[in-house]
């Protein structure tokens, strides 16, 4: 029996950060049906190779063609810096992975790994490839629901800033050694993932395998910052993104989760997570893995994860002054998470849904008769409860938040406000943060003012009272005898760059800057949503 498999990884998106890896496009459609009438999957042909320093790779390279390795060669041994950069690589890959960590090894190319792996070095710059795994053969415990590989690994020939792709965008968001480095940890775990635990052959759960081999990458290298461009698709769009989806299609999302093991580690280290691979390898689903390992660690999954909602809500602004116990290694350097905003004065109805494992945000500014400062209660909800992926399947399940002032309810803070969270009976984790004037605090004054025009690239203006953030309100500016200079639809923003305060004000930020001549200037912003408008002057100077 031949079983391929395409593991493609690190496709550079288009757009914002979001699919990473082109495993299960067309080309893998096509090289199955080749498989499944006995074809092999063939590995590059290359004419020159060396064997890593400790034997157990052999990487394969050329020195002319598409491919071509640089020829630099500091200690004029014959061989490229690269080849030599890249067998070191893996085999520090290997000592993390199986010496440290105690992965098995691949069986390799011979039997009971009696030959080294094959890496070939190609050019992947059109194609936007780190890497890229490829399961070429079945190994004898096969069967026809969950197959285990023997594998090759293909990786770019530079990782090169200048290298494009066939959308003419950037091939790679890390480059040279620092690019080799991460590539050869994740790669290398496909091909243990392959060889020792397999894949089912309906390649449910195949996010898990992404975001393993994601997580390892920051957990052996911390100070490569790859992962960056991915995890922020999770606090961006969270529902999209959430954890646990189960399909092939959905295979970036183990990308965009993979801070949820460094989390993990942190709590329960090394043990469960292998043992997770174990009972991948008896033929279990691998969320269901995870959950059984867990469970036998007496550390339950769900019980787990209120913790990890905890530090999804902190990061950005929110991470600052935080203990770092409490937060991602990162956190501050993320985006905080997106979720709905509304406002109430006195009671307020908030309803929505969510699959199990989900985090879902929702943040309510409590208006006060008494202040103009309101107040934002962040209500993070998350169902999760035992063996949630025991089957395939999940169910959207309904919730609703009541905010009002009965004392009988969940306080918020000392805000006044009380909360009922109805989850229908369903376990959940129920989170609330309360932030002081946060979203609507207004803002106090134009900045900078004076605007000096070889100084300043930016000038921001307040917005009346009861806006919020992400609503869209009218800039004008006019010259003091009423010509009209400037009128802009903006959003409006928090303005975390302003340190004159304690709160995060709001405020609208114009950048078109150039065309001011040096004199004063009047300027109005009105926010039609609450028909209020705010007013004043300010001053270009050269």
């Amino acid at each position: 029996m031949h079983i391929a498999l395409l593991f493609a990884c690190f496709i550079l998106p288009l757009n914002m950060y979001a699919d990473k890896c082109g495993t299960f496009s067309d080309p893998f459609k096509s090289r199955q049906q080749a498989i499944s009438k006995g074809d092999r999957i063939l590995a590059p042909v290359l004419p020159y190779y060396i064997l890593s320093p400790k034997k157990h790779f052999k990487i394969h390279y050329s020195k002319l063609g598409e491919g071509a390795i640089d020829s630099k060669d500091n200690n004029n041994n014959a061989i490229p810096d690269f080849v030599e950069d890249a067998a070191a690589a893996f085999e520090y890959a290997y000592a993390i992975e199986v010496d440290s960590m105690g992965f098995p090894p691949p069986p390799n190319n011979g039997e009971n790994g009696a030959a080294p792996y094959d890496v070939y070095i190609i050019e992947f710059a059109t194609r936007g490839f780190y890497g890229l795994t490829t399961p070429y053969d079945a190994l004898p415990n096969s069967t026809s629901k969950h197959a285990y590989s023997l594998t090759y690994i293909e990786i770019d020939n530079n990782f090169s800033p200048d290298d494009k792709n066939g959308s003419g965008n950037q091939s790679f968001n890390t480059f040279g050694m620092d690019a080799l480095k991460i590539t050869a940890v994740h790669e290398f775990h496909h091909a243990i993932q392959f060889a020792n635990y397999g894949i089912n052959d309906q390649l449910y759960d195949v996010s898990f395998y992404e975001l393993f081999s994601t997580w390892l990458e920051f957990h052996v290298f911390p100070d490569i910052k790859d992962y960056h461009f991915y995890v922020r698709d999770f606090f961006l769009e969270p529902k999209l993104n959430r954890f646990g989806q189960r399909y092939a299609q959905e295979i970036s999302t183990g990308y965009a989760n993979a801070l949820f093991l460094e989390y993990l580690h942190d709590r329960v280290g090394i043990a469960p997570l292998i043992n997770t691979w174990q009972e991948i390898g008896r033929k279990t689903y691998a969320y269901h893995a995870l959950e059984m390992a867990l469970e036998n660690n007496s550390t339950p999954l769900h019980e787990l994860w209120c913790g990890y909602q905890d530090r999804v809500f902190l990061t950005g602004k929110r991470a600052y002054n935080k203990d770092i116990s409490e937060t991602f290694r990162d956190a501050k350097f993320f985006p905080e998470l997106k979720g709905k905003i509304d406002s109430v004065y006195t009671q307020g109805l908030f309803t929505g849904s969510v699959y199990p494992y989900e985090i879902s945000l929702n943040s309510c500014i409590l208006r006060s008769e008494f202040s103009e400062i309101a107040d934002t209660a962040h209500i993070v909800i998350s169902m999760a409860y035992k063996d949630s992926f025991k089957s395939i399947g999940s169910q959207n399940l309904d919730y609703t938040i009541i905010i009002d002032r009965d004392a009988n309810k969940t306080p918020i803070g000392f805000s006044g406000y009380y909360a009922d969270i109805n989850t229908n009976s369903i376990p959940a984790c129920s989170l609330i943060h309360l932030s002081n004037g946060k979203y609507s605090f207004p803002g106090s004054g134009i900045y900078p003012n004076p605007l000096i025009l070889h100084d300043h690239k930016a000038i921001h203006f307040p917005v009346p009272i009861l806006s919020l953030a992400g609503e869209t309100v009218e800039l004008k500016i006019f010259t003091p005898s009423g010509m009209p200079v400037t009128s802009k639809q903006l959003p409006v923003i928090i303005d975390y760059s302003n340190s004159s305060s304690v709160y995060n004000l709001l405020m609208v930020k114009l950048d078109e800057i150039l065309d001011f001549k040096p004199g004063v200037y009047i300027f109005t912003v009105a926010n039609p949503l609450h028909s209020m408008t705010v007013s004043g002057k300010f001053t270009v100077k050269p």
